[in-house]
C-alpha cells in the first residue's frame, strides 16, 4: 500500500537526518558529529531528531525497525528442505534487495563502518537481525540449543558474508549487489574453494 503524504514526509525527514549524519561522519569522523550539527544541516529541531533515532549512533546505521522481524519470520517460515545457510541467504538477501538503488549512501555507510568497526554489530543487526536472536531462531529451526556450535557458527558466517558482500560491492559496482551477495554464500557452500 502506498504511503500517505504524512508518512512520506516523515520518511524523508528520517532519511535526511541519517544522510546528514553519515556525510558528516564520512567527512569529519564520527567523533566530530553532534546531534545539533545534524539537525542544523537538515533544518529541524533536536527534539525532531530524537523522534526518529534514539541515539546518534542509530542515525549512522539507520535501522529499519521492521527488518529484524521480517528476517526472523523468513527464517522461521522457510521450507524444511532448505539448508540453514540457504535460508539465511534468502532471508537476509530480501532485506538487502534495495541496496542497488542507493549506491552512494552505501559507499558512505561502508566508509563510516571501516573507520568505526564498533558500529558493525549494530549495523548488521539493523540489516538483518540481532545475532543473538538470529542464533536462537536458527537453533529452533535446527532443533538444537542456541549454545550449540552450529547455530552460532552458521549465523556468524552468514553475517561475515553480508559484510564482505557489502564492502566488495561498494568498492566495485561491476556486478550487481545480489550477484556479489549470492557469490559470497556460494563460496561458503563450496567450502571457500576459489
Amino acid at each position: 500500500m502506498p504511503l500517505g503524504l504524512r508518512e512520506r514526509k516523515k520518511l524523508a525527514t528520517r532519511e535526511a537526518l541519517a544522510d546528514a549524519a553519515l556525510r558528516m561522519a564520512a567527512d569529519h569522523g564520527m567523533e566530530q558529529v553532534t546531534v545539533e550539527a545534524v539537525t542544523a544541516a537538515v533544518g529541524v529541531s533536536v527534539r525532531t531528531f530524537f523522534n526518529y533515532f534514539p541515539t546518534l549512533e542509530d542515525a549512522f546505521v539507520r535501522p529499519d525497525p521492521d527488518t529484524h522481524e521480517r528476517t526472523l519470520k523468513a527464517v522461521r517460515e522457510a521450507p524444511a528442505g532448505l539448508s540453514t545457510p540457504a535460508v539465511l541467504r534468502e532471508a537476509i538477501g530480501r532485506q538487502l534487495a534495495h541496496i542497488e538503488e542507493d549506491h552512494d549512501r552505501w559507499q558512505l555507510q561502508v566508509s563510516v563502518l571501516d573507520r568505526n568497526p564498533s558500529l558493525l554489530p549494530k549495523f548488521l543487526a539493523a540489516r538483518g537481525a540481532d545475532e543473538t536472536v538470529l542464533i536462537e531462531t536458527v537453533a529452533a529451526r535446527e532443533g538444537c540449543d542456541a549454545s550449540d556450535l552450529y547455530p552460532r557458527l552458521v549465523t556468524h558466517v552468514a553475517m561475515a558474508a553480508v559484510r564482505a558482500a557489502v564492502e566488495t560491492w561498494a568498492a566495485d559496482r561491476s556486478a550487481s549487489f545480489q550477484d556479489v551477495f549470492r557469490r559470497a554464500f556460494d563460496l561458503i557452500a563450496a567450502g571457500l574453494a576459489r
